[in-house]
Formats: structure tokens, sequence, C-alpha cells
């Protein structure tokens, strides 16, 4: 899908919605690999990059990594002040890389909103408004929006916001169904999230709670939102947007096996070592591999011999010769036994 028709489409969307330090351009690739329909980068602090006079760190410009494979892409800005988040919009839309620019006003980590900046700026909506002005003013691009429906139950700001966005010309808004105060803990809105996508003509991404592609589509289906933005349940299955169109058109959705699974390790270790360093890339796999190998026989030991694990090459040997292992054994598959406890709330209960 071209990135000019994302905001048009008449087919629901199934995004990578942003994660702090989790959606880097590695773990992006793995989920456009398996049919991902956007994603943005990790959050560009607009104040660091309005003001850079010298070349940025290599940490700095890992953050602006991107993958041939990676459609829709949109950079992630965070910041409060207008003149900064424009200065930023200009430098990003100048390198040539992005296909949009994303404002995100739905962060809720304490050391994001004690800068003001985040889901903080749901408490100010006239600063927020200048900020998606200043923006809109600086780029040619197509402009985003992500945020919560408000900061507490008391300062439901989002309506006004995403009016504001759809007057000022913004591509699309995804909207978490949650409150700053709730952080990612009880039920996600669908009926706000639903009201807010009738009352204006702006595509609107629901956001929040879902665990699997059945959670995916009952969420589309009791939002009427033009998609869904899926965070925290990509993670432990990437593959849960290739589930999703399988489900839509009245497909069996096939088991992820060890061989599936390490296979896909694999790719992601290999690509984060391409933007990281090897000893940095490696040591995150442990989280990746904890995420990834429950439901697999003898998975605890594998996850104890990470712990001392730094080098690309020691990774995939430990990986092939698990998989050898459980292969010799005839055990390839998941055992729903061995498989943890749900640990996101669900949209709606499973059946």
């Amino acid at each position: 899908m071209r990135a000019d028709k994302i905001g048009n489409a008449s087919e629901p969307l199934f995004l990578l919605a942003p994660m702090d330090g989790m959606t880097r351009a590695s773990f992006r690739s793995v989920c456009f690999d398996y049919g991902a329909d956007g994603a943005t980068t990790e959050m560009i602090q607009s104040l660091a990059l309005g003001r850079a006079k010298k070349r940025m760190s290599d940490t700095f410009w890992e953050t602006l990594a991107r993958y041939p494979n990676e459609r829709n892409l949109a950079a992630q800005l965070i910041g409060s002040d207008p003149a900064m988040m424009a200065e930023a919009a200009r430098r990003l839309t100048a390198l040539e890389r992005f296909d949009a620019i994303d404002i995100n006003m739905g962060c809720p980590a304490r050391k994001v909103v004690g800068s003001g900046n985040g889901s903080a700026l749901l408490k100010t909506p006239e600063q927020a408004l200048a900020v998606m002005a200043a923006v809109r003013r600086a780029t040619s691009l197509p402009v985003q929006l992500k945020l919560r429906l408000g900061w507490d139950a008391d300062s439901i700001t989002a309506p006004i916001l995403i009016r504001a966005a759809a007057e000022m010309g913004f591509r699309s808004v995804t909207l978490h169904g949650r409150t700053r105060s709730q952080m990612y803990a009880g039920p996600v809105d669908t009926r706000a999230i639903r009201a807010t996508c009738e009352s204006v003509r702006i595509p609107i991404y629901a956001n929040g709670g879902v665990t699997c592609a059945a959670d995916a589509l009952s969420f589309l289906r009791d939002t009427g939102a033009a998609g869904v933005a899926i965070g925290r349940a990509a993670l432990r299955q990437p593959w849960i947007f290739d589930d999703i169109r399988r489900l839509r058109r009245g497909e069996p959705i096939p088991e992820r096996t060890a061989v599936e699974r390490v296979a896909l390790l694999k790719r992601l270790a290999k690509l984060a070592c391409g933007h990281r360093p090897e000893r940095v890339a490696v040591s995150e796999m442990r989280k990746f591999c904890g995420w990834m190998l429950p439901g697999l026989s003898d998975a605890e030991a594998v996850l104890s011999r990470l712990n001392s694990i730094v080098a690309l090459e020691d990774f995939n040997r430990l990986m092939d010769s698990y998989l050898e292992w459980l292969a010799r054994r005839d055990d390839l598959h998941i055992h729903s036994e061995l498989m943890p406890e749900p640990t996101l709330d669900t949209v709606r209960p499973h059946r």
C-alpha cells in the first residue's frame, strides 16, 4: 500500500504502535515481514533535534534507522515547545527518509510527562493545539497524532484535539482508549473511541488492550475505527498481523512452531546487530526470547543460558542447538500447558 493512501484506505489497517525502547528498526522490520501496515520510529526528542548544531550521536541516528521493507513509516516527535517541534519537523522532512510526522501526546511515562511532554499535553489543550499547528506549518509531509482520551476522567480532551487535527488537515489519529491516569490498567473505553470516530472525518486507529488477532478484530468492530494500532501483543507475537489477515479471510491461524520462532529470533538478532553494538543487541534479545520461546519444551533452560551470551555467533549457536534438540525429540510444537497466563488486559474477555 502506498504511503499516501494510508489515511484514505477503504480496508482497515493494522499498525505497529510505538513502544519506547522496543520498536526499533529491527523489530519493526520483522513486524513488516508479517504484514504490518505502518509504524513509527522510536521517540525523537524535538528539543535535542531542534537545537542540534553538530553531528548527532550514533545513538540518536540509530533512532532514524529504516529498513527497506518498512512502508508507511512515520517519524515520531515528542515535545511541548511549538518552535522546537516545528524546527525538528523541518529537519526530519529534509532527511527525505520518512512518510509522515507523528506527534506523540500519548506516552504516559513519568520521565516524559514530567517534562511536560507526551500525555502531559492533554492537560493543556491550548499548548497542544499550538504544537499541532506549528508542526503542520513546518512540514510538507503528512502529519499524524497519537494521544489518549485525556489526562484523567475529569479532563477528556481528546475530542477537542482530534477535531482540531481534522481541521488542520492531519492524515490520521491513533487513539488509546484510556486516560493517562489509567496508564495500561483497567478497561479500554471502546464507546468513547466509537463516539469520537463517528464525530469527525479523519481516520482514527484504535489502540489499547489487544492480546491476539481475535481481540484486534473485536476491537475494530466495537470501535468502528479505521484500523487498530497494536503494541505489547506484538512483542510476544510479531506474527499477529498475519494472523489478523488470515482470520479476516476465514483461514485458520497456523501454529507458530519452534522452527518459525527460532528463525524469527535469529533474524531479529542479526538486524539488531546492524545498528546497535553487538553486545547490547544480543543482550536485549533475552527479552524477545523471553516473550517468544515460552510454550516450547525446556525453554527455561535456554533463557537461563542466554544470560551469559553477548556475541551473535554464540546466540545463533544456542538457538540452533536448541532447535536440533527439539527436532530429535519430535517436539517442535507449542504446548498450551507451558504457556504463561496472558499479562495484558483484553478488550473483551476470551470465550
